[in-house]
């Protein structure tokens, strides 16, 4: 693909632009201030218009600010679905309502265009860098057509699934980082109320998240329903104390006063009585036994029981590996298993490498161009002879998960049978 628009060279676009053009893409302009469009004047083409951008274009990017501005650059008078052979794809960075793409992806259907959502997070800094973290939405056919100009200006690029997975993504990813910014700024308003330096806390908090695991630790493996009714006691317990200190500072906290009443559903928790469990004693500390086979099944995606069974080398494994190593924060599961990757490969375990990669694609860690990807890597550190089955194992891999998915797509597309049954 060689020749790309760019609509909406700002803060964002400005960086995509420039990556594309150090990428070697023919690469054309526009945006509403001619002063954007300038700058890009010994390295792209600039254009008077949307239209005049995409003419003739294999891919435009539509890095414009809103709804309004996505709908005008692609279906306005000037727009650059008139512009665009068929079988050209638009990529959609731009952070627009699921509404409003619906609509957009309709009407390049209709002239032929197809439409891919991605979105992007790392702010404008990754961007002029060319880093950006792209979460693409779309058919396989058309993602694959647009992937190197994705990859142009990306350090990360995850295929989210089909057409609008990139964008709700996106929206919930912006929702996730909105909601915690908005409780980093009320902990620092109540920190400086407190006398408490705000770098300090800083320093203390990025210490420990690093440790625990931070916003994302819940998104993970859940600990037995035992442990996560101690968690949100001790959630409400703490919430409430912070409350009484922001009270006594006199600092305001609307963010912790909404969610304390029902905070325990954090823990998948919907039934729970506070005072009551305030006053229960709590549950013994997940012992080894159970925190490695809770692992395990995460790791393998698959139910671990184990009742009964005992040894040395199954202990050790359990118990040591599993319940301790593979359980330490510092690390997640995928970081772990890649690092268990490069130890199998380097020792030719290739049945050992099936059920990591088969797992990680079970788990959504990895996908099969990663996993390709994974392989060549390995090739020049540990060397062809101990890598050459990978590939073809890899595909194999591939192949039995895109059949999975066909049947699955093929029993929810099967109408339901009205015959009565017995």
């Amino acid at each position: 693909m060689a020749k790309v628009a760019v609509v909406g060279v700002g803060m964002i676009g400005s960086g995509v632009a420039g990556a594309l053009v150090d990428g070697g893409f023919d690469v054309a302009v526009y945006d509403v201030d001619p002063a954007a469009v300038e700058a890009f004047r010994d390295r792209a083409a600039g254009a008077a218009t949307p239209a005049e951008a995409a003419a003739d274009g294999d891919a435009l990017v539509v890095a414009v600010f809103d709804d309004a501005q996505a709908r005008a650059v692609l279906t306005g008078p000037d727009g650059a679905f008139g512009a665009l052979p068929a079988g050209a794809v638009v990529l959609v960075l731009s952070t627009i309502a699921m509404a409003t793409l619906e609509d957009l992806a309709k009407a390049g259907a209709e002239s032929g265009v197809h439409v891919v959502d991605c979105g992007v997070t790392g702010g404008p800094a990754a961007a002029a860098k060319g880093r950006l973290v792209s979460m693409v939405g779309g058919g396989d056919e058309a993602v694959a057509r647009v992937r190197p100009v994705v990859e142009a200006f990306s350090s990360k690029v995850v295929h989210m699934g089909g057409p609008g997975t990139g964008m709700r993504a996106k929206l919930i990813r912006n929702h996730m980082q909105y909601t915690v910014w908005a409780a980093a700024d009320e902990a620092r308003r109540m920190a400086e109320a407190s006398g408490i330096e705000v770098d300090k806390l800083r320093e203390v908090v990025v210490a420990g998240d690093e440790l625990t695991g931070g916003p994302t630790a819940l998104m993970g493996p859940r600990a037995a329903p035992e442990m996560m009714r101690s968690a949100a006691a001790m959630a409400h317990k703490d919430l409430r104390a912070a409350m009484a200190l922001a009270d006594e500072v006199g600092a305001e906290v609307p963010v912790a006063r909404l969610v304390e009443p029902g905070y325990h559903r954090v823990f998948g928790l919907e039934e729970y009585d506070v005072e009551q469990a305030a006053a229960e004693p709590a549950p013994a500390e997940e012992d080894a036994r159970a925190r490695g086979l809770r692992m395990m099944s995460a790791v393998y995606s698959l139910p671990m029981s184990l009742e009964g069974a005992s040894g040395p080398y199954l202990d050790l494994t359990v118990d040591h590996l599993f319940g301790e190593i593979w359980s330490r924060p510092g690390l997640d599961i995928r970081q772990r298993r890649l690092l268990t990757i490069g130890v199998l490969a380097a020792l030719g375990k290739d049945d050992l490498l099936e059920i990591q990669f088969s797992s990680a694609m079970e788990r959504g860690e990895l996908t099969g161009d990663q996993l390709r990807e994974v392989v060549v890597h390995l090739a020049h550190y540990v060397g062809w002879p101990l890598t050459s089955g990978l590939g073809g194992l890899v595909e194999k891999l591939v192949r039995k998960q895109e059949s999975a998915a066909r049947a699955a797509e093929g029993l929810a597309e099967q109408p339901a049978d009205p015959r009565p049954r017995s």
